[in-house]
């Protein structure tokens, strides 16, 4: 018989991390938040600071590079190289150092300068993400069988640039869905970004019953969505008897830009 030969496969987890600034998994932490948003024109230049600490208690190996972002209201997401979508700013950014080494408790700052081209034909908002990972070695000290796992957290934070005030706002509700499948009944409301500017809306609804008597207005969260890009928000039905209602639902985005659509309901 042939002698059985024993592998061990070592496996490695990207885990992109959106938590709260400050949260840590694996020894690095991102200080100065996850969004860095900024206003500016054609042709000009802007720069910014991102603050990591290795909260760990031996030296970290970090790795700096950008990526596009995408996402949608059915979960998928995706970071493509940079450049990929069409708005993006992601050959507008340097960052800089690429590579870092961060010792116990140590602080580090990773600088960015994002250079707008001079384009009369850009509006609007643009956007990529510069990706902060943790480099994890291998573990090749033990070679018997098995599977190890190392995990490698990233961080996305989001580089977002404004031209202005210019570009249309704009968006659509392309769907609804009635979770009573929890505890609570949840009215899942499924938006799209339809225009040129990063829109976060702040989503309500106010339910009347046949006879015409109000439910009261039920909000959600402000949530952010990008031209092109889709998200799902909940609202929180819990206390809504069952019977057929009529509704308004309506996205608040700011004072001059609210939208709004009628619908039925059945609960």
């Amino acid at each position: 018989m042939d002698q059985i030969k024993k592998i061990k496969s070592t496996l490695f987890i990207l885990l992109l991390t959106l938590v709260a600034p400050g949260i840590s998994t694996a020894g690095i932490v991102i200080l100065n938040g996850l969004t860095h948003e900024n206003e500016a024109q054609s042709g000009e230049t802007y720069r910014g600071t991102i603050q990591l600490q290795n909260t760990g208690g031996k030296s970290k190996d970090v790795r700096v590079y950008i990526r596009d972002y995408w996402y949608s209201f059915d979960g998928t997401s995706k970071h493509d190289p940079a450049g990929t979508l069409k708005r993006s700013n992601g050959k507008w950014i340097n960052a800089n150092p690429e590579l870092l080494t961060l010792g116990a408790g140590e602080i580090a700052t990773v600088d960015y300068e994002v250079k707008v081209p001079a384009a009369d034909s850009l509006k609007g908002t643009y956007w990529s993400v510069i990706m902060v990972e943790g480099i994890t070695p291998p573990d090749t000290s033990n070679y018997s069988s098995g599977v190890t796992i190392n995990t490698a957290i990233r961080y996305a934070i989001q580089i977002v640039t404004n031209i202005g005030n210019s570009g249309k706002e704009d968006l659509n509700f392309i769907g609804l869905q009635l979770d009573t499948t929890s505890t609570n009944k949840l009215l899942n409301v499924f938006i799209e970004n339809t225009g040129e500017r990063v829109l976060k809306p702040e989503l309500s609804i106010e339910l009347f019953d046949e006879s015409g008597k109000s439910s009261g207005i039920i909000k959600a969260d402000r949530r952010k969505t990008y031209p092109g890009t889709s998200i799902a928000i909940e609202l929180d039905l819990k206390g809504i008897p069952p019977g057929k209602y009529t509704g308004v639902l309506v996205a608040d985005c700011d004072e001059e830009h609210i939208f709004g659509t009628n619908m039925t309901l059945e609960i």
